[in-house]
C-alpha cells in the first residue's frame, strides 16, 4: 500500500476511533449485530476508488433483484419527475450517471435498515427515516446554491447523517427510551445522549461509517455535524453543508425525534457556505417544494 494512502487512513481512523476502551468496546459490540449490507458497503466504497464506473455500479445493483425493482419505483416517483417511465436498470444507470445512481441505490438499501427498527414513546422510525432523507435533498440544495462541494455527495452525507440514531434505536432500545423521555425544545439531543450514554449518535455513526470503509468525507459529516467547530479542514465544507440542511429541516418540521431542537449553525457555517440573504432566500423558496418531493423517496 502506498504510505501516503496508508497514513491518511491510520489518521482517519484514529480521528473517528471512541475515545477510551469501554467506549470502544461498546461501539464494536454494537456494530457486530448491526450492520450496512455488503452490497451497500461495496457501492459506497466504490465511490472512492478511481477504477469505479458506471458499469461496476450496475453489476453489483443487478445482483439484488429486489433493489432493481425498488430502485425502479423510486426512480419514477415524482421526486425525479421524469418524462416517460423508466423500465429497466441499463436506462436508470443511463439516465442518472454514476453518483445519482448510488444514491439512489444507497436510499433503497438505508430504507431496508430502518424496517427492522422500533417505535419508541413519541419517537417515530418513520419520522427519522423521513427526516433522514429530507436532509438529503436539503443537503443537495444547500450545496448547489451555495457551490459548495458536488451536490449529489452532499445528498448521501445527509442521507446517512443519523446513522448512529438509528444503530442505538436498534441495539440499545431501552437507553434510548430514556433519552426520548427527555426530549424537548429546549434540550438538544446530543447533549441528552450524553447525559444517558456518554456519548452522542454522531459520534456513533462516525466510528461505525468510518468501520465499514465509506468515503471520508461522509464519514466526518457524520461525525461532526452537531460539533462543527473541530470538523477537519479537508471536508469542512461538507459537513457545514450538513448540519445547515439538519437545521433547515426541523425547523420546517422534518425532525428526527418529533421535536425542533437542532441549534442555530454558528457563524462560520454561514460565512464558510456564502449563506447571505439572498442565499437564504432562494433556499427557503426551494426548500419546502424540495421536501414535498422528497417524501415519495421515504416509503420504507
Amino acid at each position: 500500500m502506498d504510505l501516503t494512502v496508508a497514513g491518511r487512513a491510520e489518521a482517519v481512523a484514529t480521528r473517528h476511533a471512541p475515545r477510551g476502551a469501554p467506549l470502544q468496546r461498546l461501539f464494536a459490540r454494537i456494530l457486530e449485530s448491526s450492520s450496512f449490507s455488503l452490497n451497500a458497503r461495496e457501492i459506497m466504497q466504490l465511490a472512492n476508488r478511481s477504477t469505479g464506473s458506471l458499469d461496476d455500479l450496475k453489476r453489483l445493483i443487478q445482483t439484488d433483484p429486489a433493489l432493481v425493482a425498488l430502485l425502479l419505483r423510486r426512480l419514477n416517483s415524482a421526486y425525479y419527475r421524469l418524462d416517460r417511465p423508466v423500465q429497466d436498470l441499463h436506462a436508470a444507470a443511463r439516465l442518472l450517471g454514476f453518483r445519482e445512481f448510488r444514491n439512489l441505490a444507497i436510499t433503497v438499501y438505508m430504507s431496508r435498515m430502518f424496517e427492522s427498527s422500533t417505535d419508541v414513546g413519541t419517537f417515530h422510525r418513520t419520522d427519522l427515516w423521513n427526516h433522514s432523507v429530507a436532509v438529503a435533498a436539503a443537503s443537495h440544495l444547500v450545496s448547489r446554491v451555495c457551490g459548495c462541494g458536488v451536490p449529489a455527495d452532499a445528498y448521501i452525507a445527509g442521507l446517512l447523517h443519523d446513522l448512529g440514531l438509528l444503530l442505538v434505536n436498534r441495539q440499545m432500545r431501552r437507553r434510548f427510551a430514556q433519552v426520548v423521555q427527555r426530549v424537548s425544545r429546549s434540550t438538544t439531543l446530543a447533549d441528552i445522549e450524553r447525559s444517558v450514554y456518554g456519548f452522542d449518535h454522531a459520534q456513533l455513526g462516525g466510528y461505525a461509517a468510518q468501520q465499514w470503509e465509506f468515503p471520508a468525507a461522509v464519514v466526518d459529516a457524520i461525525q461532526y455535524h452537531h460539533d462543527v467547530h473541530t470538523a477537519p479542514a479537508p471536508h469542512r465544507e461538507l459537513v457545514f453543508v450538513v448540519a445547515a440542511a439538519d437545521y433547515l429541516c426541523s425547523r420546517a418540521g422534518w425532525s428526527a425525534v418529533g421535536v425542533h431542537n437542532v441549534p442555530l449553525p454558528p457563524d462560520v457555517v454561514y460565512r464558510v457556505l456564502g449563506l447571505d440573504q439572498v442565499a437564504l432566500a432562494v433556499i427557503w423558496d426551494e426548500l419546502l417544494p424540495t421536501l414535498e418531493k422528497a417524501r415519495s423517496l421515504a416509503v420504507v
